[in-house]
């Protein structure tokens, strides 16, 4: 789920405080320009790394349970982080037991929604081309044109120009409560009331969690079913994920408790938007289904496991398949995932098929600072240069300027002290590394910016790229005057 409608540039690709990730927590981006603050680490964290360590790594000092599964070799792995520790050492975390935690995952429920779709698709039931209008011709009046011309294609890559929430809702007690009333007509009434965020669809990548909300309400209408329904006989029930459930009945003692900070929080139902944040899964769960994903169309998900995979616009600086972000370049490195956070619980899901691996972060704290883990995945499957080259500070002025990246975020270079400075929009500055001509990077985050000159040697444009994904800006403008120390 998300919250927040914007988080730092230099973080997006690999935060759940990002643009690319939703939030279901009140109040600011916690994830900054600056890298965050964190134990320095004997060694760098990868997929390859101890689940036991990346768990205390993600958890850190917060309350709750953290459940780290990793895939590799064929085989899975577990890991699990307390605060506070038990009073006995707890029993190491087996893929079949019964008492392995369990944990709402947020907005990763959307991949199960774009796995319906992607099924829906391959059966030949339903054509990404189709419209909201054709689907519920005679079902919902009311609906304006615009709207009415959406087309599940643009739903499930958040490209409808549909806004967050309805009704104007962006955040905190409003977005709750709204999560957890809306039912079915409800769902339908503010679906006529919708206004797009744009004349006509479609529109540059904004994250809708009404958006997929409607597109999982559409399947469940065309199968003459719920979405629950749906997810348990196509998708969980044939996998065998037994724990993967919107309703936990019995399972409900399972439940890790939630906290957001030191505060404890309840769960989140919800109704009409459960294809959008709803399930609750374990680690284990969630490696059976990464397995099936990950052994494509020769898994017994079938062909649909490929296509869901399959780019289908872009998003934020890369791609996004069905409901699933995609960075890395096309017949590369390439790497698939999701994360999701609510009032009590954040979560990671993450695919690199280049080497089987997988991962699934699930903790109880919704402020559960995993960016240090995220970041260091990111690094090491995405290097950048970070070996300082001399560079004449009489040069950096060539750089000085606002460059305008998104419609709301743009970066500002500035000069101080003779290094070359960088904030966006709304934050502040941090210094560059320079890795080479025109090029520089912000060593801690893996992130490398590069400038483009024009045909006059006129520096107009620069390219930010980190964890597979690159952001373009042209120059706008020159940048505010920094205070020299």
């Amino acid at each position: 789920m998300r919250l927040l409608p914007h988080a730092p540039l230099l973080y997006r690709s690999w935060l759940a405080a990002s643009l690319l990730v939703p939030l279901l927590v009140a109040g600011n981006a916690v994830a900054q320009l600056q890298p965050p603050q964190q134990q320095q680490l004997q060694q760098p964290l990868t997929l390859a790394s101890d689940p036991a360590v990346l768990a205390r790594a993600a958890l850190g000092a917060e309350r709750g349970t953290l459940v780290v599964g990793t895939l590799r070799n064929g085989q899975a792995a577990y890991g699990a982080a307390y605060n506070p520790e038990p009073p006995s050492a707890p029993r190491a975390i087996a893929a079949g037991s019964a008492e392995q935690p369990m944990f709402e995952i947020g907005s990763v429920t959307k991949v199960f929604t774009g796995l319906l779709l992607a099924q829906a698709v391959q059966r030949g039931d339903l054509k990404l081309e189709d419209t909201v209008g054709k689907l519920l011709a005679g079902k919902v009046e009311g609906l304006s044109p615009a709207v009415a011309s959406v087309t599940l294609r643009q739903l499930v890559t958040h490209t409808g120009c549909m806004p967050v929430m309805a009704d104007g809702v962006t955040g905190g007690a409003p977005l709750v409560e709204q999560f957890h009333s809306f039912d079915k007509p409800l769902f339908w009434a503010a679906l006529a009331r919708i206004r797009l965020t744009a004349a006509a669809p479609p529109c540059e990548g904004a994250y809708s969690n009404f958006g997929m909300a409607l597109l999982g309400q559409l399947l469940a209408e065309h199968y003459e079913t719920s979405w629950g329904e749906l997810v348990r006989a196509r998708i969980t029930e044939p996998l065998g994920m037994n724990d993967t459930v919107i309703t936990l009945g019995d399972k409900a003692s399972r439940m890790a408790p939630a906290f957001a900070g030191d505060r404890r929080q309840p769960l989140f139902d919800m109704q009409a938007y459960a294809p959008a944040s709803a399930l609750r899964s374990t680690a284990a769960d969630m490696m059976t289904f990464s397995r099936a994903v990950l052994a494509g169309a020769n898994g017994p998900l079938g062909p649909a496991a490929a296509r869901m995979l399959t780019p289908l616009a872009r998003y934020e600086g890369a791609e996004i398949g069905y409901a699933v972000m995609v960075r890395g370049p096309e017949g590369g490195r390439r790497t698939y995932y999701h994360a999701g956070v609510t009032e009590g619980y954040r979560t990671l899901w993450l695919l690199a098929p280049d080497t089987g691996e997988a991962m699934i972060v699930l903790s109880s704290n919704a402020r559960a600072p995993m960016q240090s883990v995220m970041l260091a995945i990111g690094k090491s499957r995405y290097p950048v240069p970070t070996t300082e080259v001399p560079l004449d500070p009489k040069r950096l002025d060539d750089y000085k300027g606002e460059y305008r990246v998104t419609k709301s975020k743009s970066l500002s270079f500035a000069v101080r002290s003779g290094r070359l400075l960088v904030r966006e929009t709304g934050r502040g500055y941090s210094a560059l590394t320079p890795t080479g001509a025109d090029r520089f990077a912000v060593t801690a985050i893996g992130a490398q910016v590069v400038f483009r000159r024009d045909a006059s040697n006129a520096v107009v444009a620069v390219s930010l790229m980190q964890g597979g994904s690159q952001l373009d800006g042209r120059r706008v403008g020159e940048a505010a005057a920094v205070t020299q120390e």
